[in-house]
């Protein structure tokens, strides 16, 4: 262990850990995951949009959130992803690039954090233990999950974890609260969980260190206004239901479920029909919702969804991975019972942020949810280091040199084994068993439909397969300009229908389509009969039909 306090040893690891979490986020970036999903697209072209013409799809110039689909996304992914589209071009590698470097900067952030948290700990152990969180956040499958491709979560990870930092750092000098709330204040405008959750964490902060917070009440004051003022359009945006994060909320919020609210009601009319006023008191929708949420809020520590199988969204996990390996279990009981043992305001400050952090996630539905609930995330991997280095303590303090090395042995070839598992799963089976949820096909349509439409009058291509027409515009490239004054040639068009030119993206009628002349259709099995003579089919990498092709 008394190698590790070495600068010089200690810089080296460091550097190792780096080029390990380089290699992992930006290996084979713009091809794995193996198509960009219609959110990254949607990301991708508002940010070629603001580039060229200052405003998103919609004409909206220079936006704080971006009408996506009509799900309303913080803005600071697309214009962070501005320059690497000017770089790159649009493609794939341009859109997920702010998320593997945010994802990069998070490890360095996450070392760095680990050292304020553990201040109190003796130096050598201190770095050891931070040294290792980083390497574990390195190779990470949940964040390696979001940091390779364009997650907003993934953004706004970093700028907490980094006004965290700051603000433990500005309780000894108190000029870095003004670079936390800037930092803060960024994670605000990246996702919208951190605009429910940042607000009660740094009340927390307040209260558990409010003693060095009146060392520097001036810095303190000013930094805490200018986040406020500069965040008023947030809070301002809760307000409306249409637009930014108050539509977000009217969309996924379980207070908007309506499976929720119905079953209440049944219950209620079932006891009042029986004069039970007891069971009418337990069934009211205040209950209700209250329940909902405790199970919301428990389902991000189900072992299933940790360690095993992750959750039901597929494209948050590699296939038969949980969001952790499995190995971390053990060492992650030994670390937070270490940490109970050696509690201190900035140990406390890691486990209320580790238990804060599944609330946004816990009252919206579909939980558990590991980007709702990102910021969870480094807590687990900070108790897995301090559980590693006391277990490695204690392996060093047995006088028997065989189990000493067997122990040893045994737990860095288990690591190695889950890593080496993962990587494959990743790599290997994701892109096939899970290549439809990222919506594999879509550009191979859109660029077939481009080099053949000279041919047809009519272009039409199913909305079955959600959102076609962002792969239209991403691919093809369509100027700005023109589409937000063309998109809508016969009105308001919804959702789930577009006409761009002789494109047409809706729902395909197969009997009343057919009929039309010089049209390519473009659907879905489902949508063309298996009969039918198709010109062409795209297919999943499973084999599976993505798209049949056909002329009319």
């Amino acid at each position: 262990m008394n190698k590790f306090i070495g600068k010089n040893f200690s810089s080296l690891v460091f550097s190792l850990i780096i080029l390990v979490a380089v290699f992992l986020r930006f290996n084979q970036l713009g091809v794995n995951p193996p198509s960009l999903t219609w959110d990254e697209a949607s990301l991708g072209y508002n940010a070629y949009s603001i580039l060229k013409s200052g405003a998103d799809e919609y004409g909206n110039k220079f936006p704080l959130s971006i009408r996506s689909f009509d799900d309303y996304k913080p803005a600071l992914y697309v214009y962070l992803d501005i320059i690497p589209v000017y770089l790159f071009g649009l493609n794939e590698f341009a859109v997920r690039l702010p998320a593997a470097i945010f994802g990069l900067l998070t490890v360095i952030a996450v070392y760095f954090l680990t050292r304020e948290i553990l201040s109190t700990w003796e130096k050598k152990k201190q770095i050891i233990v931070s040294l290792i969180a980083a390497f574990f956040l390195a190779i990470s499958p949940w964040h390696l999950q979001f940091s390779r491709a364009a997650f907003e979560g993934n953004i706004g990870l970093f700028f907490f974890i980094s006004g965290l930092l700051f603000f433990l750092k500005a309780l000894r000098n108190g000029n870095f609260f003004y670079l936390s709330s800037i930092l803060f204040l960024l994670s605000l405008y990246s996702y919208h969980s951190f605009r429910l959750f940042i607000p009660l964490f740094i009340l927390a902060l307040l209260v558990f260190f409010w003693r060095e917070v009146l060392n520097f009440r001036k810095q303190a004051i000013t930094s805490m206004l200018m986040l406020f003022f500069f965040s008023f359009p947030i809070w301002n945006s809760f307000l409306g239901t249409g637009y930014g994060t108050g539509a977000r909320l009217s969309m996924v919020t379980i207070f908007s479920d309506s499976t929720i609210i119905d079953a209440s009601i049944q219950r209620i009319n079932y006891d009042r029909s029986n004069n039970d006023h007891i069971g009418a008191l337990f069934h009211n929708r205040r209950v209700t919702y209250v329940l909902a949420a405790v199970k919301g809020y428990l389902d991000h520590f189900n072992p299933d969804f940790l360690f095993l199988h992750g959750d039901g969204g597929v494209q948050h996990h590699a296939v038969d991975m949980g969001m952790l390996y499995l190995w971390d279990l053990p060492f992650i009981l030994v670390g937070v019972y270490i940490l109970l043992n050696s509690y201190n305001r900035y140990v406390a400050t890691l486990l209320l942020l580790f238990l804060l952090a599944p609330l946004p996630s816990a009252i919206t539905t579909g939980t558990p949810h590991p980007v709702r609930a990102i910021a969870m995330m480094p807590g687990f991997h900070i108790f897995a280091a301090v559980g590693v280095v006391m277990i490695i303590m204690k392996l060093l303090k047995l006088k028997q040199p065989f189990y000493k090395r067997y122990l040893a042995l045994v737990i860095v070839v288990t690591l190695i084994v889950n890593v080496m598992y993962y990587l494959h799963q990743y790599y290997v089976h994701t892109p096939i068993e899970y290549g439809y949820f990222w919506q594999y096909g879509n550009k191979e349509a859109i660029e077939y439909a481009r080099q053949h439409e000279d041919e047809y009058k009519k272009i039409v291509m199913t909305y079955r397969i959600d959102q076609p027409y962002i792969y239209y515009l991403f691919y093809n490239k369509i100027d700005p300009s023109w589409y937000q004054n063309n998109w809508a040639e016969k009105g308001n068009i919804g959702r789930f229908e577009r006409k761009i030119g002789k494109y047409e993206f809706r729902y395909i009628d197969f009997n009343k389509d057919a009929k039309e002349k010089d049209t390519l259709l473009i659907g879905i099995p489902d949508e063309i009969p298996q009969g039918t003579k198709a010109i062409k089919e795209i297919r999943y990498l499973d084999g599976s039909v993505a798209y049949r092709i056909i002329k009319t």
